[in-house]
């Protein structure tokens, strides 16, 4: 079994997390997930990562407005 964690699970992790700090829905969370790793040309999963690791470290800057 590998240390590493499920890409799929960090997305969707990734996802929940931006839904609940923006207080919207899990489609718009993923739109803004996609569309802020295209404009800083960052791989969706590097970012779903970072924003998930910011629950402990603050880590990952996330967008002020959806």
């Amino acid at each position: 079994m590998s240390d590493q964690p499920n890409p799929a699970a960090v997305l969707e992790h990734a996802r929940g997390v931006l839904a609940e700090r923006f207080g919207v829905g899990i489609k718009l969370a993923d739109e803004t997930l996609c569309e802020v790793a295209r404009q800083r040309c960052q791989d969706v999963q590097e970012l779903a990562a970072e924003v998930v690791a910011s629950c402990t470290t603050d880590s990952a800057v996330l967008p002020r407005v959806l």
